[in-house]
């Protein structure tokens, strides 16, 4: 009959170990994260990855909603900076958000969408971490063994479309350029650069595979990315800045959609967060690539100008 917290406070005094009250934390939040995502979307959740101790304590996990061995369309979906299963990422309600709009878009069809924690992400804005590509890259490799490792037990035809947000996007590139990551579709939100990938080609997709690139006008984080190309006259590279190429630049080779957040706020940050927000105009382009229909975008009047080459996120 002693409250959780203080057993969690002072483990000691009750007999255990800092190992187990990680453990203990970490079961509860993948426990919410099951809950949570099954309450918002309305579908069956299931537990794909589960490393409670990994990576000093954080932990590595992922929740499948939906099953993706038997689905017609997967989408995993990849979180950036402040993100880890301790701190509660798996309640967040984007994976949720997208099953949904694929529910309603799609109705004939079976979805999974997978909320993938499963790499060390930077801790904060302010973790020096953030300004490198070696957490990305690590997490790259991790990712691809997951992706690939789906096509090992479906059953059937499947699309599989990588979505990663801010530092998960470089995570994702790297997976895709540098560690072979098998995917149909690729989108990129909210990307702060694409590290080992220079342009769309790196990602090394089929035939048909394409980039997609989320990038709001007004994101701030986009605005570090850096411009891609050369300098005029010359075949010597522009500089940049950022973890790489902007995607959204002209000259990628990629798609972009559009993403902006209606009205004015000077909380610059939510243009950085609201990709996955229900209603808005950037989940309605990823619900449409997600379930293999990318084609449709400018059809439905979705797709946006890249960025100017020589401007990058000034030319939005």
């Amino acid at each position: 009959r002693v409250p959780i917290a203080e057993v969690i406070a002072s483990p000691q005094r009750y007999g255990l170990t800092a190992a187990q009250v990680t453990r203990y934390t970490n079961a509860a939040r993948v426990r919410d994260g099951l809950a949570v995502n099954a309450d918002l979307s309305g579908s069956e959740t299931l537990l794909w990855i589960y490393r409670p101790e990994a990576f000093g304590g954080q932990g590595r996990a992922a929740v499948a909603i939906g099953d993706p061995d038997r689905a017609d369309d997967t989408a995993v979906v990849v979180p950036g900076t402040s993100t880890s299963v301790a701190g509660g990422w798996l309640t967040d309600p984007d994976a949720a958000f997208l099953h949904r709009e694929l529910a309603r878009t799609e109705p004939g069809s079976t979805h999974s969408v997978i909320a993938w924690m499963g790499f060390d992400a930077p801790d904060s804005l302010v973790d020096p971490r953030v300004t490198e590509p070696d957490l990305a890259r690590h997490g790259g490799a991790a990712l691809a063994a997951d992706v690939n490792a789906l096509a090992s037990t479906h059953l059937g035809e499947d699309h599989v479309t990588v979505i990663g947000h801010s530092y998960g996007s470089t995570a994702v590139a790297d997976a895709a350029a540098g560690s072979g990551m098998r995917a149909d579709d690729i989108v990129l939100v909210g990307s702060p650069g694409t590290d080992l990938a220079r342009t769309a080609a790196d990602f090394n997709l089929p035939e048909d595979g394409r980039v997609y690139v989320g990038s709001a006008s007004t994101d701030p984080v986009t605005a570090i990315a850096g411009i891609n190309g050369t300098i005029p006259l010359t075949d010597l590279p522009l500089l940049e800045v950022g973890l790489g190429a902007d995607p959204a630049a002209d000259g990628f080779g990629s798609t972009r959609f559009k993403a902006e957040v209606p009205g004015w706020t000077w909380k610059l940050w939510t243009e950085h967060t609201g990709y996955f927000d229900s209603g808005s105009e950037s989940l309605y382009s990823i619900a449409d690539i997600t379930s293999g229909n990318g084609e449709l975008l400018e059809d439905h009047g979705m797709t946006a100008p890249h960025r100017d080459a020589l401007l990058g996120p000034l030319g939005t």
